[in-house]
């Protein structure tokens, strides 16, 4: 089984927040960067005390290769976010041209910057100008989708990366109008990987080993690629050893690590319902992992204290085992579950 270069956690905005990369680092291990959810500076509201405070390292222990991701469409903005991620140690920062929001994509940020190439190239050349990156006391890593409405805008895309000196580009091979709908265009993965100059890491719909494998299939034999999980990582917080090792998830490590969750929802947020809510959007991806758990399935998402839901979390670990081959499916809740 051919081996991802590198193994990434995706960052998912309100799901992997700092709390729970830190406590997924002291659990799992096998992720070589995990990546923070993006920060949006303008010239009005530059980087709040908040967003510098997840991503102090000191509040991060244990997380490997924390890289910082920025949702910017101006060079300075760029520019003056990695200044200030530079004073707090970071060497790296990725770019996000991925994120689908129509909030987003209208002001030409995310996906949208992908439907302004000309734009983008300008973006690109002035920020690789500056001493900052152009010296290399700072790296600039890209996570794309390929283009708004098109794959084939893509070609134009890549050229515009391939013409600066970015450290990395992470695909999400869909285009912005698919969102997460339907499946990744990996019948495109070879022809871009052959054509990209830039050491490349994929992103999309790699919920198992066996997902992993099929998409490795596809690379030519001479080519190797880094990988970024998300929505099957949430569900398999062990899916990065279990891709590395083939050791598969283990039922009390598991147990653990939803625990050091719920103990973390019930320390930081104030009142049941903002804690059940939190609690039950995270099982919504990790019931998914267990043989026949509709039944406590329902009573997670009935419960309406703590009390309840917790008693309904440890029967799912008594009662069910870890489904072979699992992995996340469709949309994260906790209905309509098989």
């Amino acid at each position: 089984m051919k081996q991802p270069l590198k193994l990434c956690y995706a960052p998912l905005e309100g799901i992997t927040d700092t709390k729970f990369r830190v406590i997924h680092a002291s659990l799992f291990s096998d992720v070589d960067h995990y990546y923070a959810p993006f920060v949006s500076p303008t010239h009005d509201s530059p980087f709040v005390e908040k967003e510098y405070s997840a991503l102090r390292p000191e509040n991060n222990p244990g997380v490997t290769g924390l890289v910082p991701q920025v949702l910017v469409n101006q060079p300075d903005l760029m520019l003056d976010s990695a200044e200030r991620l530079g004073k707090l140690g970071y060497k790296e920062v990725n770019l996000n041209v991925g994120c689908p929001s129509g909030t987003v994509v209208s002001k030409k940020k995310g996906a949208g910057f992908l439907g302004e190439p000309d734009m983008l190239d300008r973006f690109f050349d002035t920020v690789f100008s500056d001493p900052l990156f152009r010296d290399g006391n700072m790296k600039l890593s890209v996570k794309t989708r390929l283009g708004l409405f098109d794959p084939a805008e893509f070609d134009d895309i890549l050229a515009i990366y391939n013409r600066y000196p970015i450290s990395e580009v992470i695909l999400h091979p869909r285009v912005r109008t698919e969102m997460y709908r339907g499946t990744p265009h990996t019948e495109l993965l070879a022809k871009i990987v052959s054509e990209c100059v830039h050491p490349l890491c994929y992103s999309g719909d790699i919920f198992t080993v066996d997902d992993w494998n099929a998409l490795s299939a596809l690379l030519p034999e001479d080519r190797e690629i880094s990988l970024m999980l998300g929505r099957g990582a949430v569900a398999n917080p062990g899916l990065f050893t279990e891709i590395r090792t083939g050791k598969p998830l283990d039922k009390a490590q598991f147990a653990v690590f939803t625990e050091a969750l719920m103990q973390d929802a019930c320390t930081r947020l104030s009142g049941e319902r903002h804690i059940l809510f939190r609690l039950k959007e995270l099982w919504g991806y990790f019931i998914v992992m267990f043989c026949e758990p509709a039944v406590y399935a329902k009573r997670l998402r009935k419960a309406t204290t703590l009390s309840e839901f917790r008693s309904a979390a440890e029967s799912v670990f008594l009662h069910c085992e870890i489904k072979e081959h699992a992995g996340f499916v469709g949309n994260a809740n906790l209905k309509n579950v098989p």
